[in-house]
């Protein structure tokens, strides 16, 4: 089999401005890997080469903007989802210039305040990066690989050049001078019950532990009692695919404490209560600040949400000024309440929560579920009610774990993960938040050390800043990340040659066990 080509040179372009150009590889081509490419190609001022590595999506979308359902919303209005810090208009441009005039469906073009379908978003994203390919100086090149990502090695030769090395699932090696680690969000874990029953149950195909699997959702019978796992956005999204599939039986959310996300509404500027010099050094000053901050913004007229808006921008800082201990805290105690006033719900989706719970076909149960045991028609659940006062028991056709996305990493069985692991690459965060990272990105290995050569950024490497799930951050430690790759400040991107080998050539030993 022929090596696959990296890239073609235009017609006319001298090949020595193509001499060993630099490479960048770029594992995972959703939000965060597509927008990472894009800065690196419009900043780029000499030769580089990017390697957008995508296996299971549509460079753009990854999971979050591949739904199909058009129900399926952003919750962060249009006027504040642009790709670009600097230019925070770029995605309303777009949306209008997509308006093809008034019709019936749609009278007008969307308004900022809008909450668009996360399916036009991913479109949006497809076309950031195709512009920004398009655009991008004669020196600069875009190189998309359709592959799987399973092992990662590190190579320092003595006398030459450090590297990285992406083995794929076909055999493939994609080499650079550095790598980026964008692998998004992994679905949940099963719940560890510790019962051979619950194993068994949790074996079959009646129970769903990936919430965004469309086809698995899709085949569930209509008049099926359902349980769900979760009270967050992620079972808001689940119900709203039931209901669109015309789902009639009823539906049963659980979570400890039966939190669901409150809903937007329109905000105002606000100025928050933090100053500069002086930060909370407590999750129990931050609540405290928090909540006095609110009840003087509704007193001026103001809505709660709001004064929470005003904390965004400085998230990052209190994060960061908290002793571990103090995270550890918030992450036990407060994470729940926080998630829910942060993380909201978009109107039209609020509605029809709250109108699938006034009809009765949604509940929301508080308690845990202890056991689970496979039955001729489905499983039967077993939940501990919140207080510890009484046992349900459940009969459902199917159970979906909506719990949200799994950041402990060292239950994450996907070989990539697995390979950085054991090898001793990179390690879990303390928290299990993610991976342990460097506030600039560069993965720090098992034994402490920053590497300055393989980073990680969006929602893996979100442990220094806790929040680094949503665009607004997301967009900015993008544009911040290439400007440092391509200063040479995070991982040095040195000219090096290119390749990608259909048979490899380097030897990917056994990893060592930890």
């Amino acid at each position: 089999m022929p090596a696959t080509p990296l890239f073609h040179p235009p017609v006319g372009t001298p090949p020595s401005s193509f001499n060993q150009p630099g490479q960048i590889a770029i594992v995972g081509a959703g939000f965060t890997g597509s927008l990472l490419a894009a800065h690196l190609l419009r900043g780029a001022q000499a030769p580089l080469v990017v390697h957008l590595i995508e296996y299971g999506h549509r460079p753009g979308t990854g999971v979050a903007y591949s739904t199909p359902n058009g129900t399926h919303v952003l919750n962060v209005r249009a006027y504040n989802m642009s790709a670009y810090p600097d230019d925070p208009r770029h995605f309303l441009r777009w949306l209008w210039s997509r308006a093809e005039g008034p019709t019936p469906d749609q009278p007008m073009p969307p308004s900022g305040h809008a909450f668009v379908s996360r399916a036009l978003y991913g479109a949006y994203i497809q076309d950031v990066l195709a512009e920004a390919q398009a655009e991008a100086p004669a020196h600069a090149r875009l190189n998309l690989v359709r592959g799987e990502a399973l092992d990662v090695r590190t190579e320092s030769p003595a006398g030459g050049r450090p590297s990285v090395h992406v083995r794929l699932g076909d055999g493939r090696v994609v080499s650079a001078d550095a790598a980026a680690l964008c692998i998004g969000n992994f679905p949940p874990s099963p719940p560890c019950l510790g019962s051979a029953t619950a194993d068994e149950a949790f074996a079959s195909d009646r129970f769903i532990g990936d919430p965004w699997d469309a086809a698995a959702i899709g085949g569930i019978d209509r008049d099926a009692a359902i349980a769900i796992l979760g009270t967050g956005l992620t079972m808001v999204d689940t119900v709203l695919s039931l209901l669109d599939q015309g789902h009639r039986g009823p539906i049963t959310a659980v979570s400890r404490r039966g939190l669901l996300p409150l809903r937007h509404e329109e905000t105002r500027p606000y100025t928050s209560f933090l100053h500069p010099d002086v930060l909370p050094s407590t999750v129990l000053d931050v609540l405290i600040a928090l909540k006095a901050d609110a009840r003087r913004a509704v007193a001026d007229g103001y809505d709660w949400r709001s004064a929470f808006d005003a904390l965004r921008p400085h998230h990052h800082r209190i994060w960061a000024h908290l002793p571990m201990e103090e995270r550890r805290r918030f992450l036990r105690h407060a994470r729940p309440f926080w998630e829910v006033h942060r993380h909201r719900m978009a109107p039209q989706v609020a509605d029809r929560i709250a109108a699938a719970r006034a009809d009765g076909q949604l509940s929301i149960l508080q308690g845990r579920l202890k056991d689970a045991a496979l039955t001729a028609g489905g499983l039967e659940l077993r939940i501990a009610e919140r207080g510890g006062a009484a046992e349900r028991l459940l009969t459902v056709g199917a159970l979906i774990n909506a719990t949200g996305t799994n950041c402990d990493y060292t239950r994450i069985r996907h070989p990539l993960v697995r390979s950085l692991l054991d090898r001793g690459l990179a390690r879990p965060d303390p928290l299990r938040l993610g991976l342990d990272v460097t506030e600039s990105g560069a993965v720090i290995a098992a034994d402490g050390t920053p590497s300055p050569r393989l980073l990680a950024f969006g929602p893996v490497a979100k442990a220094p800043f806790w929040e680094m799930t949503a665009v607004p951050e997301l967009r900015s430690q993008c544009a911040e990340a290439a400007r440092r790759i391509l200063g040479g400040t995070a991982g040095a991107v040195m000219p090096g040659q290119a390749a990608i080998q259909a048979v490899p050539t380097l030897e990917f030993p056994e990893p060592r066990r930890m």
